[in-house]
Parts: structure tokens; C-alpha cells; sequence
């Protein structure tokens, strides 16, 4: 069989412009190595800006694939749904869809015109059931994991169980990537995944979701062996030299203290590199944190998501406290690495004072780099039910969290919440630095001075917006350290 992938990496405004990504994709590359072992024949049309039409269908069909193999996310959907329909338009090939999104709303994709087959939860021993049965001519409809409509009735296969032994797959393949298509902070990125699955259930994260979807959920959180980390990393870098620093895009990379240890000591032994990796702020004591710099870690990324501790709490499902957060931060740093931390704005029943709560909290963790995304409701999850039950929901979906849209209903109730929004880095870092003033009592009337300005009733309206903007044109670039590439 020749199965072409399409990979939508780009995401485009309301006003039509695009951000292009340009990223190697593990998914697809571990489907890839999979399908080649046996014996299949793989391509990839990497799309890192919005196709024509034309284009598009002329560049998979010169693929001449007996399979097209979308992968998708739910913000990529609307797209992959659209290039579908022109594919089935234009030609008679067989389609696939898989991702997040065929995993957390398969009914959706399944349904979805010009898209024969919806493949939900992981796919490699699926995809390959799948192929063998299409060239065999055997009947494919009971294959786990495969949604499809037969007429107007819908085939629901059960999920087949988690793939607990990780190392019985192939090292994922790379070669099906164009590297002339790679945005400019990939090229010297060697990226690979350690694990699969996080422990934790976010209400607004699709793990949840996904891994409700499994047989066996409990095994959800699995690990590579460390030598067979350390081998994929030695193969990468050996196949291009000009890879200077490792990304583990694992949810968690420090979940195991024990697996971790193992793995430090052969990572030292036999790669010595740099890497960036993502951690979460109860994993990373002093302990840990040494351990990280110990073994290379040049950066660590830690949600801190909101500020509010009722919101992060009883809204997010984010157990953990404000000096939690703030310790994990400061250990890092006090073991010589660099932090970024991930915030999201637009959260149900979020206020204005709650987002300064959570630009406040950034101050006093003082990352080196500040995430800010929009909240988006990813179907299957339990925040997206709270929207939908509390009728919160109206907008369209949108293509990142990066946009600054949001599909919730929003009160904005005057110029403050957009101005604390858009404002988030240059207030985080003021309060940084009035944290760090020597004088306390001139570092707590200077915040609360700060806080008055967005939040008090009492002063006028007009007044505050404009010793607002004043301070914040004062403060702009004064405090903010440069972007770090992780």
C-alpha cells in the first residue's frame, strides 16, 4: 500500500493572514516508521500555509496513494474537513482521518464529507489492520478503533488497547519531512517523546478525554526504556549534524523520579547535550531541579495557567498552590536553568481581577519567558461541558490558542479586561520588578497602586485609563528579557 499523510502546520487569522509552524510531528512519523517495517510505502504533504485548491489535490494525487492519511487537532479540523471535500470532489481515493480530534470527536470527523474513515485513539497497530485489509480486499468495518458511516448508520468500533511496551515501536520516521519546510527554530531542535500519556486530568485538556476513550486507561502513562531514548537520540543526531540541543515534548518529563534517574545518568554518559524539556510544579523540588540541571536542562516549561487559586482549583482541576508554584520556579533557577511558564486568559466565570491574579503570580515565579494563550473548549473535556451547560458557548473554533479569540460568550465591561490582556507581559514584568525592590513597603504601595488603576471603583473611569497607558508605554520593554526558543 502507498499511503500519503497530510499534516496541516500553520495557523490562519480571522483576517485571513497565517502564521506558518513547520515542525517535525512525531504522530505521523511513528505511523510512518510502522507502516514502512512492514512493508508499505509512506509520503507526507507537510502543508505550512493555506493550499489552493488546485494545488493541493494535484500534490497528493501525484503522491498516487491508495491511502490519504489526514491528521488533525481540533483547531486544524475546519481545514482538514474543507481539503477533504475538495479531494472527493476531484478523485475516489480512500481517506483516513486520525489526531486528537478523531480520538476526542470521532462522530464529527466520521461524518465529516469526503473523509471515508475517522481512526480513533492511537493509531499505529490500527492503521496497519487497516492497510492490510484495503490490499487484501478483506472487510475493514470491524477493525478496533475505526469509525465510518455504512449508508446513514454509524460503525462505532470499540478502542483497542494502549500499546503498553513503547519500545516495540519503530524509532519515528523523520525522512518523510521536508527540512526546507521547517520554520527557523527547528533546524538546531532534535525532537522526541520519552513517554506518552499524563497522570494528571485538567478539565481543560483533551488527556482526559482521550484517555477515556481507551479499554485500559490506567495504562495511559508509559515509558520508553531510557537506553531506547538514548538510541533514537544518538540516531537522530548522527543523521543531522547541525541538531545543538534536545526538546522532550513529553507532557511531563519528571512524573517517575526513578525512570528519570535512570535515564540522567545514561543521557550524561553517552549524549551530553543541552535540552529543554516540560515539568510540572509538583515534580519540581530542589531535588528534581538540580537532577535536571545535572543531566543538561537548559530550560523548563511549567503551567501556571491561572493565578487564582479558586479558579486553577475548582474551575481547571489544577491542584496545587500559589507557594507550590512559586518554590518550583525559584528551585530552577537556583539550580542555573531557565523557566517558562504557560497562562491562559478567556477561562469561564474568569474576571479582570483573575487575570491580574495570574499576571501577579508570574511576577513573583519571575520566568524568563511568559506563555500567554487564549482558553479553548475542546469537545470531550470537562470544561467544555461546564460551557455548554452554563450556555457560554458562541463563537466558531479557531486555528491556536495563540489567536487571542475566543469562542466563549465574554463580558468585557469596559476598556479593562482587554487592556490587562493585552498588556499581560509588560504588567507581569513590572510587578517582577517592583517585587524586587529593596524597600517593602515601597514594593506593596507601588502593587497596590499598580492594582488601583485596574481594578478601583472608586477613582474615575478616564482618569485610571490614562495613568494606565502611561505607565504601561513607560514600562514596555524596560523589563522584558528576550524570547527564549523552546
Amino acid at each position: 500500500m502507498k499511503v500519503t499523510f497530510v499534516y496541516p502546520d500553520f495557523f490562519q487569522y480571522a483576517d485571513g493572514t497565517f502564521m506558518p509552524e513547520g515542525r517535525i510531528y512525531l504522530g505521523v512519523a511513528y505511523l510512518s516508521a510502522v507502516l514502512k517495517r512492514e512493508g508499505h510505502e509512506t509520503s507526507l504533504v507537510h502543508i505550512v500555509e493555506p493550499p489552493d485548491r488546485e494545488w493541493l489535490v494535484e500534490r497528493i494525487m501525484d503522491e498516487s496513494p491508495d491511502l490519504v492519511g489526514f491528521s488533525s487537532t481540533t483547531h486544524m479540523f475546519r481545514h482538514v474537513a474543507k481539503w477533504a471535500g475538495w479531494l472527493r470532489e476531484c478523485g475516489d481515493v480512500a481517506t483516513v482521518c486520525g489526531g486528537v480530534h478523531a480520538t476526542i470527536a470521532p462522530e464529527e470527523v466520521a461524518r465529516t464529507t469526503g473523509i471515508d474513515i475517522a481512526c480513533r485513539g492511537e493509531a499505529e497497530e490500527t492503521l496497519l489492520e487497516l492497510c492490510e485489509a484495503l490490499e487484501s480486499g478483506r472487510d475493514h468495518t470491524r477493525i478496533a478503533g475505526l469509525w465510518m458511516l455504512r449508508g446513514e448508520e454509524l460503525v462505532a468500533n470499540p478502542v483497542r488497547p494502549l500499546v503498553t511496551d513503547l519500545d516495540s515501536l519503530p524509532f519515528p520516521d523523520r525522512t518523510i519531512f521536508d527540512p526546507a519546510l521547517f520554520c527557523a527554530d527547528q533546524h538546531p531542535r532534535g525532537t522526541l517523546m520519552a513517554s506518552r500519556g499524563c497522570p494528571f486530568n485538567c478539565t481543560y485538556c483533551s488527556n482526559h478525554a482521550q484517555k477515556s476513550a481507551y479499554p485500559n486507561p490506567e495504562c495511559y502513562v508509559r515509558f520508553r526504556s531510557p537506553e531506547s531514548v538514548v538510541a533514537e537520540i544518538e540516531q537522530m543526531v548522527a543523521a543531522d549534524r547541525g541538531i545543538e540541543f534536545i526538546r522532550f515534548d513529553d507532557d511531563i518529563l519528571t512524573t517517575d523520579r526513578g525512570w528519570f534517574s535512570r535515564l540522567s545518568g545514561l543521557y550524561r554518559e553517552r549524549v551530553g547535550m543541552p535540552f529543554i524539556c516540560n515539568s510540572r510544579v509538583n515534580f519540581t523540588d530542589r531535588r528534581m531541579a538540580d537532577a535536571l540541571a545535572g543531566m543538561g536542562c537548559s530550560v523548563v516549561c511549567m503551567g501556571i495557567e491561572s493565578g487564582n487559586p479558586w479558579l486553577r482549583d475548582k474551575v481547571l482541576g489544577r491542584h496545587m498552590g500559589n507557594d507550590r508554584i512559586v518554590e518550583a520556579f525559584a528551585a530552577c533557577h537556583e539550580a542555573g536553568m531557565k523557566t517558562v511558564s504557560t497562562n491562559m486568559f478567556g477561562l469561564p466565570f474568569e474576571d479582570t481581577s483573575m487575570v491580574l491574579d495570574t499576571i501577579k503570580l508570574n511576577a513573583l515565579c519571575h520566568p524568563d519567558t511568559i506563555q500567554v494563550s487564549t482558553f479553548i473548549p475542546y469537545p470531550g473535556t470537562e470544561l467544555f461541558k461546564t460551557c455548554e451547560e452554563n450556555g457560554l458557548l458562541e463563537g466558531g473554533r479557531v486555528d491556536s490558542i495563540f489567536e487571542g479569540r475566543s469562542p466563549l460568550k465574554q463580558d468585557e465591561g469596559g476598556w479593562e479586561p482587554a487592556a490587562v490582556r493585552s498588556n499581560f507581559h509588560t504588567l507581569a514584568y513590572t510587578y517582577g520588578w517592583l517585587d524586587t525592590l529593596r524597600s517593602r513597603t515601597a514594593s506593596r504601595l507601588a502593587s497596590r497602586a499598580l492594582d488601583g488603576l485596574v481594578l478601583s471603583t472608586r477613582l474615575p473611569s478616564v482618569a485610571r485609563r490614562r495613568v494606565f497607558e502611561a505607565v504601561t508605554r513607560w514600562s514596555a520593554g524596560r523589563f522584558q528579557p528576550e524570547w527564549i526558543k523552546y
